[in-house]
């Protein structure tokens, strides 16, 4: 076989490759199975299977059944990280966090556009063990951009230890607020709800 027959076959070869899929492909392919059979009658291998992946690379991907309700906690905290980088050094951390949350509003709201969660799959993020998961990785998330922010300066360890508690909490009130309205719950409303509560507590 000639080199540049061999060059044609391998170049066929790769382009009838079947795409490697990605985390969004994985996360649709799960939430689709969640609105057709239920959250807790899908199991990973069931997801594994639809997406024609091992179910040792699906946990390469996502360590939980639960991590697959909340595809953009890191890259919205990555977005959120960046604009409390920028914010003014001398600015009150809490005037920093309050700012960044709602400026990066817009982008969780981009963020839940792009999967368009089903009425099942919003349920889900309610339960129990969904809400603990999310409550845990978004205070470990946000003590992490905290601790960079404050890099170097005296307690600043222990301030970010106190942020991400109270972000923990935060994220409780948050999902109290979400399964009192339902459906329909906005979670821009909730997070304004508690954050005016919070600033009475800084004030």
């Amino acid at each position: 076989m000639s080199s540049e027959t061999m060059a044609h076959t391998g170049a066929s070869h790769v382009l009838g490759r079947k795409p490697k899929s990605t985390p969004d492909d994985i996360i649709l392919v799960a939430w689709s199975l969640f609105e057709r059979n239920g959250f807790d009658s899908t199991t990973m291998t069931d997801v594994a299977s639809a997406v024609g992946i091992s179910r040792r690379t699906l946990f390469n991907y996502f360590a939980t059944k639960e991590a697959l309700l909340y595809p953009a906690v890191d890259e919205y905290m990555e977005y959120f990280g960046a604009l409390l980088m920028d914010r003014p050094r001398n600015e009150p951390l809490f005037q920093s966090l309050e700012y960044c949350l709602h400026h990066s509003h817009d982008k969780q709201i981009e963020l839940e556009d792009r999967f368009n969660p089903g009425p099942i799959v919003h349920a889900a993020r309610l339960s129990d063990g969904a809400v603990r998961y999310s409550r845990d990785h978004w205070a470990r998330e946000m003590e992490q951009a905290v601790a960079r922010r404050l890099e170097g300066q005296p307690g600043g360890a222990a301030l970010a230890g106190f942020v991400g508690a109270l972000a923990a909490q935060v994220w409780t009130e948050i999902t109290k607020h979400l399964k009192a309205a339902g459906p329909d719950g906005d979670i821009g409303e909730a997070l304004a709800d508690v954050m005016a509560s919070l600033r009475k507590l800084f004030a």
